[in-house]
C-alpha cells in the first residue's frame, strides 16, 4: 500500500504544478502492482483465506491501476484516478482492520 500512496503523492504534486520524477512515478506503481499481483496469486491458491475484504481490496487495487495507466496514456484528468485511490484506501482499511494492521489516511 505504501507504494500506491507514493504514486498518489506524486500525482498530487503534479496536480499542484510541481515537476515530478516520471521514472519514480512509474517505478512506484510497478512495485505496488507487482506486490498486489503476488498477493492476489497467493490468495487465489488458498481457499482458507477467502474473505470479502480481500476480494474488495483486490478489485479496488485493479481499478486504481487500470485508471492510472489509462489516464497517463491518454493524458487526461486525474480526477477519476484520485477517486479510485480513495476507494482503494478505504478498502485497504477494512482489510487492515480484519488483520490488525495500521490503517492509511483517506485523502480529502
Amino acid at each position: 500500500m505504501i507504494n500506491y500512496q507514493r504514486v498518489y503523492h506524486l500525482l498530487s504534486d503534479e496536480l499542484d504544478r510541481e515537476k515530478i520524477n516520471e521514472h519514480a512515478l512509474y517505478g512506484y506503481h510497478s512495485m505496488a502492482y507487482s506486490a498486489f499481483m503476488t498477493m492476489k496469486s497467493y490468495y487465489l491458491q488458498n481457499d482458507i483465506l477467502s474473505h470479502h475484504e480481500f476480494d474488495s481490496f483486490f478489485e479496488k487495487a485493479g481499478q486504481f491501476s487500470r485508471e492510472f495507466t489509462s489516464s497517463r496514456e491518454t493524458n487526461h484528468s486525474m480526477q477519476w484516478t484520485f477517486g479510485y485511490y480513495n476507494e482503494l484506501v478505504k478498502s485497504y482499511n477494512e482489510l487492515a482492520s480484519l488483520l490488525g494492521l495500521n490503517p492509511f489516511n483517506v485523502p480529502e
